[in-house]
């Protein structure tokens, strides 16, 4: 099915006819210079997306585009952060409002139809068309790139790597620009990513930003633009420009240098070794490549990359023993003497994440806890879907235990209990949600689970008092 709705996708987008007359775009219609939040695509009208077009956008002549893939099908927010670079270098973006998290058909037919829309309807030059996405949308825009030989020259991903059905190897034919989150919960799966790209012989970049599982801010987001446009011109798909690259060279020389000199030596290291693979015919990189190999000898960047793997191992570590305690629980295996332990090892672990300045300490448990969360949070979601609910509000709670200020994941476990029958649960968890700050009426209202206890007093009173709060 993944391999058929893949051939499917890659039929769709060849039959598009590119490069039609400038006088047959209706590009004319879109404002230029700000955000279009929903441009429905005329012949699937369930599917729409975010644009944004330079402001200097004209149809005599076509322009890089950026398509992107959100995870929650929020095409406005990766179009939010590429707008500074796009304005500056001249790329149209793209952001589908349809493509989510889930079965990757839906994913498919949301990339198929802008795909579609956009080329019928924008100049895009055909040559330097590219991807991105954060986290599960990083996996599509991946799989789509894969798929697509000659369509798509770059991909720009954030917070994971490459789907398990796909691994990099000497047929990837696009650069990739990776980014991560210091204390994000797939920090491990892009460092790795970037070794296995390397021994594939795939151009890549993987950069680190103050952060956690999220989309890279607008500054990171341009350094993905500027490293683009350099693979594009060492490809001789873009126009020579020595100005420009002049420019970044020195823009990035300025800032290893900086961080030399306030004796952060490994962030200088990451810097000056961007600068060799980048720059690598297209600027002199001798000298670069020197110094780079000074600090690779020094004892800071040693440990700096010792402390990395570290931090690495104890992650992966503390994952499995909250995995392996979730087990023995579940299954009653020493019960109270298991949930004992796995209480106080979440507790330990949340006291750390939520210590303000930044540790070793701090990043483990931020990243353990945040991943778990997710994932325990996506198997409740998923064995409700297939109404497995003794089994989905077990999950529900590990989330509840691991995310206890987000309010959201008590609605969730809620609806579980209601559709499992305990009505007592459902109501007490609900008020705990509304407790711990969900403000969502009409979520609550809308969702069929809590059919079953629309008349109970309690649920009555909630509904009121949440059509008090403001909105």
């Amino acid at each position: 099915m993944f391999a058929l709705g893949l051939a499917l996708w890659l039929i769709s987008i060849l039959s598009v006819q590119p490069h039609p007359k400038p006088d047959t775009y209706h590009s004319d219609q879109f404002a230029r210079g700000q955000i279009i939040e929903k441009v429905t695509c005329p012949g699937e009208p369930a599917q729409s997306y975010a644009l944004y077009l330079p402001s200097n956008y004209s149809p005599e002549r076509a322009w890089p585009v950026l398509y992107a893939f959100d995870p929650q099908a929020r095409g406005k927010v990766p179009v939010e952060r590429f707008k500074e670079a796009a304005e500056k270098y001249g790329w149209i973006l793209v952001g589908s409002n349809n493509s989510r998290n889930g079965p990757m058909k839906v994913a498919f037919d949301a990339s198929r139809a802008i795909w579609k829309d956009t080329h019928e309807r924008l100049a895009i030059d055909e040559q330097q068309t590219y991807f991105t996405g954060f986290s599960g949308g990083a996996r599509v825009a991946i799989t789509i790139a894969s798929a697509c030989h000659d369509c798509v020259a770059g991909v720009i991903v954030s917070g994971a790597g490459f789907p398990p059905e796909i691994k990099p190897s000497a047929a990837t034919h696009f650069a990739l620009f990776g980014t991560t989150g210091l204390d994000d919960f797939n920090f491990p799966e892009l460092r790795e990513l970037a070794e296995m790209l390397a021994k594939a012989g795939v151009t890549n970049q993987i950069e680190v930003f103050p952060g956690r599982h999220e989309w890279p801010p607008a500054s990171l987001a341009t350094e993905a633009v500027e490293w683009l446009n350099l693979q594009a011109i060492k490809r001789k798909i873009r126009a020579p420009d020595d100005a420009f690259v002049a420019q970044v060279w020195q823009e990035k020389l300025q800032r290893a240098k900086a961080a030399e000199e306030a004796k952060q030596i490994y962030d200088a290291y990451r810097i000056y070794e961007s600068l060799a693979q980048t720059f690598k015919g297209l600027h002199d990189v001798g000298e670069i490549e020197k110094r780079l190999n000074e600090l690779r000898a020094t004892r800071e960047v040693k440990q700096a990359i010792s402390d990395e793997r570290e931090e690495i191992a104890r992650q992966r570590e503390l994952e499995r023993q909250i995995n392996e305690l979730v087990y023995q629980r579940e299954r009653n295996n020493d019960e109270v003497d298991a949930g004992l332990r796995l209480s106080g090892l979440l507790a330990k672990l949340q006291k750390s994440a939520k210590v303000d300045q930044d540790s070793s300490d701090r990043r483990v448990a931020r990243r353990v806890t945040e991943g778990l969360f997710i994932l325990f949070l996506e198997q409740g979601r998923e064995l409700q879907n297939q109404k497995r609910y003794d089994d989905a509000v077990r999950k529900l709670q590990i989330a509840t235990e691991l995310g206890p200020e987000k309010s959201g994941v008590f609605v969730m476990l809620a609806s579980a209990y209601a559709m499992q029958g305990d009505k007592k649960k459902a109501l007490q968890t609900l008020k705990t949600a509304v407790e711990k700050g969900f403000t969502d009426r009409a979520a609550i209202i809308s969702n069929s689970a809590f059919d079953s206890v629309r008349s109970d007093p309690a649920y009555v009173q909630l509904i009121e008092k949440l059509g008090q709060a403001p909105k």
